[in-house]
Parts: C-alpha cells; sequence; structure tokens
C-alpha cells in the first residue's frame, strides 16, 4: 500500500496507464467522468479507440459508435457457441478493420450505462476471433467502461429480452458473462463539481439510491409551484421528459418575438450521418430568443460552457451576438465544427491513427426555453423548471434534478412522489459492491507489478503470431488455391519453425512467471535471464525471416495472391515487430518502455508477391470482369468510408450479376440480389452511374429480361394447435 493515500482520481489514472485491468469508473452527476476520458486521450501511451452506443454519445466523446467500430449487427446476440459461429461468420471484417483490432490495447467505451449485456459479450467474441486469444476476456484488450448507471438505461424491447433472459440476469453490461468472468475494478469519482449545497446534494444522493427522506421529500415539495411564471428578467429552462413538449414550448415562445426570423443551415463535409447530427441542421433564431450552448468553448479563457444560457443579442451572417445576464456579458459566437471519424492503422507505423470522415458546422446554439431530459444529460443550469411528472424511464428524475447548481435553482411543475422515483434495484446492488479506498490501493499495487509482466511477456509471446499463422495456413491448404504441393511443403516448414520457437517461449514465459511470484524480484537474475532469452529470440526470428524469403508461391489468381501476400505480409510484420522490441529492451525493464519502444516502431519493407499475371478477372471467369472490378472498388470505398460491413453494401452475387445482367435503371436494379427499395435509394444512383458509363464505353445495354426469376419457396401453413 501506499504511504501517502491518492486521490481517486490519480487511482483511476494509474489503473488506466500503468496496468491492464478492466475498469467501470463511475460517478455521480458532475463529478468529472467526461474531463477523465479527455485527459485520458492526451496522457495514454496504449494504441486506444474510442466508443459510444449512440451517434451523439460517440461524437461527444470523440470516437465511433460501438456497432460500427466492430460491425455488429443490431439484432440480440446469443452467447452460445452456436451464436457466436453465427456473428463471426456474418460479420464479414476486412483486412484494415482487422488490424485496427490486432494492434488495439485500450477500449473506452462512453455512456456504459445504455450498452446492453448481450452487445458487450458480442464485441468480446469479435475480440478474441480477430486478435486469437481466445482464453483473454477481449482478447487481452483493456477496456475502460465509463458512465452513470442511475442516469440512461440500455433499451430492450421485450422480443428482444424474450431471446435474452435465458442467458441474462438483466440487460445492464455489468450482467454481461465476460464481466461475470473477469469483473471490472469499480472507481467511483466522489467530488462533486456541479453542486455544492450539502443539503441539496444529499437530496440527489437520496434520490439516486431510492431512499428519499421525509425531510427530502419535503424540501422537493416545497420547489412545486404548478402556476409558475417565469419573471421576465430571468432565465429558467424548462425540462421535460417528451421532444413533442420540448419542441413545442421553443416554438410558441420563438413566435412570440417580433423580430425577424433568421436562419441557419449547417455546412456538412463528407460522409456525416443525419441520426449523428449534434444539433438541429437548421437553427431558426429570433434576436430575443433564449438560446444554450451545447459545446464547451475550445478558446482560453473559456467564454461559455455546455448549458450556459443566455439571450441573442445580434443575429449577423457569420456570427451571432449572445449575452449572458449570469456574467454581464456579450459572447461573439461563430460556428464551430464536429467531427465524424473512424479509425485505421498506419501502414508504416502499425499505429491506429484517427481519420475524419465528414464535418457538421453549425454554430453551437439550440432554443433554450425547453429541452427534454434526455438531451440535458451532461448540461449544467442555473435555473430550471422541470416537469417530471411523465417520467418513463429509470433515473429520468436523477437526471433532471442534478443538471441543477442548486435547489433554490428548481421549479417544479409536477409533484415527483417517492414512487415516480424508480431505479432499478440491481444498480443499486452492483453499486454496493465498490471497493474502498484501501483496498483499491492495494489492488493498484498488485496491478502494476503484474502489469509489468504482462507487458515483458508480450515480447516473448508467439502464440499470438503462431494462431494468425495457423489459420493462414489453414486457409491456404485448398485445392481451390491451385498451389502446388512445394507451396503446400513450404508453408508447413516454416509453420513448424514458428511452433517450435512457441514451445521455446512459453517454457520461458513460465520463467518468468516464476521470477515475478517471488515476494521480492531478484532483478539481476531478471536481467541475466532477459538478456539471454533476447539474444536466443533474435537470432531464431532471423532464420524464420530469411525462410520467408524463398517463398515459392506464384498464382495468377489474383484474389489467391493477395490473399498470400497479405497473410505472408502479417507474418513478416509481426517477426519484425518482435525483433524491433528485442534489440530495444532497457534494464531494468519497465512497463513504459514497452510502448515507448513499440511506438517507435516503423514496419520495413516487404518484397514476396506471389500474383504472376496482371490480368484481373481472368480465372474468376467473370462477364464483363472490368466493370465488375469497378463495382467492387466502389463498394470497398463506401464500406471504407462509412465504416459499414461489406454485406450491407452489396455482396459479391449482387456485384456479379450487375456486371452480367448491366441493369440500367433503379428498377431494374432492385432484381438483383440483395437490392431491396432501401439498399436502392441509398447506393442505387452510384453503381448505375457506373454501369451506364461502362455500357456507353462498350456498346452494350441491360441484360436483364435475361436474369432467371429467383424459385418462389413453397411456405408450409402452420397448424394451429
Amino acid at each position: 500500500m501506499k504511504e501517502n493515500s491518492s486521490s481517486v482520481y490519480d487511482i483511476a489514472r494509474d489503473f488506466v496507464m500503468h496496468t491492464n485491468k478492466n475498469i467501470f469508473i463511475t460517478g455521480k452527476a458532475g463529478t468529472g467522468k467526461t474531463t477523465f476520458l479527455h485527459q485520458l486521450k492526451e496522457q495514454t501511451m496504449k494504441q486506444m479507440a474510442v466508443v459510444a452506443p449512440t451517434g451523439v454519445a460517440a461524437i461527444n466523446a470523440g470516437g465511433t459508435t460501438l456497432h460500427s467500430f466492430f460491425q455488429l449487427p443490431f439484432n440480440p446476440f446469443i452467447p452460445t457457441t452456436a451464436g457466436r459461429k453465427q456473428l463471426i461468420e456474418t460479420v464479414k471484417m476486412r483486412s484494415y478493420k482487422r488490424k485496427i483490432l490486432q494492434e488495439l490495447e485500450l477500449l473506452v467505451i462512453d455512456e456504459i450505462s445504455m450498452v446492453r449485456a448481450d452487445v458487450l459479450d458480442a464485441v468480446d467474441t469479435m475480440l478474441r476471433h480477430v486478435r486469437y486469444r481466445f482464453r483473454e476476456p477481449f482478447g487481452g484488450v483493456q477496456v475502460i467502461f465509463i458512465g452513470d448507471m442511475y442516469q440512461l438505461s440500455p433499451v430492450v424491447s421485450d422480443e428482444e429480452w424474450q431471446l435474452m433472459a435465458e442467458y441474462y440476469h438483466s440487460p445492464y453490461f455489468f450482467h454481461s458473462l465476460v464481466c461475470l468472468e473477469k469483473t471490472p475494478v469499480y472507481i467511483e469519482l466522489d467530488t462533486i463539481f456541479r453542486q455544492a449545497e450539502q443539503r441539496f446534494i444529499n437530496l440527489l444522493n437520496e434520490v439516486r439510491n431510492n431512499c428519499l427522506s421525509r425531510e427530502s421529500l419535503q424540501l422537493l415539495q416545497q420547489r412545486y409551484q404548478p402556476d409558475f411564471e417565469q419573471p421576465a428578467d430571468e432565465h429558467w429552462i424548462t425540462l421535460t421528459t417528451h421532444n413533442i413538449t420540448a419542441d413545442r414550448i421553443n416554438s410558441l415562445e420563438l413566435l412570440k418575438l417580433d423580430q425577424p426570423l433568421k436562419s441557419y443551415k449547417a455546412q456538412v463535409e463528407g460522409d456525416f450521418p443525419e441520426k449523428s447530427y449534434p444539433i438541429d441542421a437548421e437553427l431558426q433564431l429570433r434576436e430575443g430568443a433564449r438560446v444554450m450552448f451545447i459545446r464547451n468553448d475550445m478558446e482560453q479563457p473559456r467564454r461559455y460552457y455546455n448549458g450556459k444560457i443566455g439571450v441573442i443579442d445580434e443575429l449577423h451572417e457569420n456570427s451571432i451576438k449572445v449575452y449572458c445576464e449570469e456574467d454581464d456579458e456579450f459572447i461573439d459566437v461563430t460556428p464551430v465544427e464536429w467531427e465524424n471519424i473512424h479509425y485505421t492503422t498506419n501502414a508504416k507505423t502499425n499505429q491506429i491513427e484517427t481519420h475524419i470522415n465528414g464535418r457538421f458546422i453549425q454554430f453551437p446554439l439550440r432554443l433554450a426555453w425547453a429541452i427534454t431530459i434526455h438531451k440535458s444529460q451532461g448540461l449544467t443550469f442555473e435555473r430550471a423548471v422541470i416537469d417530471a411528472g411523465k417520467a418513463f424511464a429509470p433515473g429520468q428524475v436523477y437526471v433532471a434534478l442534478s443538471r441543477c447548481r442548486t435547489l433554490e435553482g428548481i421549479v417544479l411543475l409536477s409533484e415527483i412522489q417517492p414512487e415516480s422515483i424508480s431505479n432499478d434495484r440491481l444498480v443499486i446492488e452492483h453499486q454496493q459492491q465498490k471497493p474502498g479506498m484501501q483496498a483499491l490501493e492495494t489492488e493498484l499495487d498488485d496491478s502494476v507489478k503484474a502489469f509489468r509482466l504482462f507487458t515483458l511477456s508480450q515480447i516473448f509471446d508467439y502464440s499470438s503470431t503462431s494462431g494468425q499463422f495457423a489459420r493462414f495456413l489453414k486457409s491456404m491448404d485448398n485445392p481451390d488455391k491451385g498451389f502446388t504441393s512445394e507451396v503446400h511443403n513450404f508453408l508447413r516448414e516454416l509453420n513448424g519453425l514458428l511452433t517450435a520457437n512457441e514451445e521455446v517461449a512459453n517454457r520461458f514465459l513460465n520463467q518468468l512467471k516464476a521470477i515475478f511470484a517471488q515476494t521480492e524480484t531478484d532483478e539481476d537474475y531478471l536481467t541475466e535471464r532477459i538478456e539471454a532469452a533476447a539474444g536466443y529470440f533474435r537470432e531464431q526470428l532471423y532464420i524464420v525471416r530469411d525462410k520467408m524469403k524463398l517463398s515459392p508461391a506464384s498464382t495468377d489468381n489474383k484474389e489467391v495472391a493477395e490473399e498470400y501476400n497479405e497473410g505472408m505480409k502479417t507474418l513478416h510484420i509481426s517477426l519484425c515487430l518482435k525483433q524491433h522490441l528485442l534489440h530495444s529492451i532497457k534494464h531494468p525493464f519497465r512497463a513504459e518502455d514497452y510502448f515507448r519502444v513499440k511506438n517507435s516502431f516503423v514496419v520495413p519493407d516487404f518484397s514476396i508477391n506471389a500474383y504472376s499475371k496482371h490480368t484481373s478477372g481472368k480465372t474468376l471467369h467473370l462477364v464483363n470482369a472490368k466493370l465488375y472490378f469497378r463495382l467492387v472498388d466502389l463498394r470497398n470505398k463506401l464500406c471504407e468510408t462509412s465504416d459499414t460491413p461489406v454485406y450491407l453494401i452489396a455482396s459479391s452475387k449482387s456485384l456479379q450479376e450487375m456486371s452480367e445482367f448491366l441493369p440500367q435503371s433503379k428498377q431494374e436494379l432492385m432484381k438483383v440480389h440483395g437490392f431491396g427499395k432501401a439498399k436502392v435509394e441509398k447506393y442505387g444512383s452510384l453503381f448505375l452511374d457506373i454501369i451506364n458509363s461502362y455500357c456507353m464505353e462498350n456498346n452494350l445495354t441491360s441484360r436483364m429480361f435475361e436474369k432467371p426469376g429467383e424459385e418462389k419457396k413453397s411456405k408450409k401453413k402452420k397448424k394451429k394447435v
């Protein structure tokens, strides 16, 4: 245990930075969870990705959505052997996406309260599969869960729960099978920055924990003013449960102003889905309109924050002047941008990088006479009129009350009865498992030591490399690939070298575990063993790399050649990274050294190429092969820019039918396999442009009349019982 106790914020940071423990970082409203996330992104050396359950939450967190990052289908996941197999077969993950998951070291899931248990188990399944680490939760990736379980809950329909109930105690993330297998460290941030009044803090805690005292209930009842009329010189915002109510209030209040109406349309660049818009695409404002900032100011000193309320003073073409009474100041507001991002890996450094798909540029304002409780999450208000009498989701009353800085800044339009304060008992029971500070400090010390062993072991662990190559070998060992017995024998010999290295490495890893199991680590002996092992494996890796250069593989099938080249390149990168780490180990070894050295790795050139001809499509026996590959290029670009699985845009069968039968209109395209009305409306014009251009170049016309009709499946009538 540490001599001087650290704050829980320091402990949370140390767990993330200096251990590989999965962590649940929670805290009451206003305790700095979002700030913690943004600081973490700046400080960590680990390969990191941030995801969230919804598009808006992902944009606000500076990440991407959970489903798009892992390319998960939206139907419930059944955590059985058959269910896992079906998921893996359904998610046709492209190589660049697999590479990201293989390099990933730290995954942050924000707004975890909204993530269902089955979705988390689906994430676990994909990571174990792609990373070839089947016995480790999340395939060895450290996962940080951030959120407040007393706020927004997972959305599960009755039909979905009927499928899930057999496998899950509840839909909450902490009842996922992967979290039950390895329980995340529970860390609750405890300093409330939003409220300072102790009796109000106590009231919020009682609402949060379903234990409202008579005294606190009386305090709430004193705030009940059903006939409240807002003073003209004070700025109050109404929090309500439904969008339609908030929109109606804002529209009516805007109509009362006799100033000209001015519209501001957002500028949307690139790919930015409408469902992820952080604000209305068209703002309609009048001078005198009450507005709220929905972003923190990026300038220093900060002029506004998320939730700050003011009044429109002047409307100009490229700027808006807002008067904020609480600070008695005028703020000139200009448009800001939100980014829709996706992750890739740098081909040279193997580092995970953030790329911008699109931008949404708009003034960070919305009308502020009213807002839904749902949209108010994360905001702070000086004065709020709360109409939560129709609260329909657990935690809504708590979210509404906790937006306010003071009890005096609250007016209740509807009475809040104890029965309307609904927090799930399962959430309360889970919160009671929270460890004390002394237990956290003890676990942190143990975890830091274990992390040193973990990072050192990564240098000598060949299981992932061997697993990847074994799957590649199985794929190549297929008569349809057309390789000779010489190629098959070469790959088996290469696999034999890898297996032999893995066996020696496993024995050395057991030695390392024994050394670290001692009460005090013998650093001199550890250094001697590391240096000896590093020297041995450096030589062995050169032998394997020299063997790879003798590859006899040659084929005129471009698709098979690309698969072969990719498999060999993956092995080559893995071996070179191991050598880079082995050459750069310093003594005494520290966990930080591993990430510093790994992040300095540059991928060396790779010269193996199994492709012997450059006639695309020759061995695929395609009609209009050039058109087919143009369509493939379009499909692949759409997949990459929108982070969408291949099967959701166009399967190979769909593209083959297009290239053979040449549909010329949207009506004809709907007759192609896998293309319904929605898909045709979304992507049809893009595919038709390429087909029509090809037909004009080659003087061709539609052959859809030659396409065989699909056999109608006979429908058996179910007998009524």
